[in-house]
């Protein structure tokens, strides 16, 4: 693969430069959904993890402590 082909292949302005592309047998629509999905569960596992060691260090009576004491 040459770099001009690449080049050609790779960087696109709109969705509708690619819209007859297919990755891996998807078109980008689905791949655009894919990502919105993907991003929603990381961030709700993100979000989770925040609240259960909150939830865990609340209940553990002990008070939070700094780094640095």
């Amino acid at each position: 693969m040459t770099l001009i082909f690449s080049h050609h292949f790779f960087i696109f302005t709109t969705n509708n430069d690619v819209q007859d592309l297919l990755i891996f047998g998807h078109d980008i629509d689905a791949w655009l959904i894919y990502v919105l999905i993907f991003f929603g569960l990381t961030s709700l596992a993100f979000v989770s993890v925040w609240l259960i060691g909150f939830v865990i260090e609340s209940q553990s009576g002990k008070s939070g402590k700094q780094p640095w004491e």
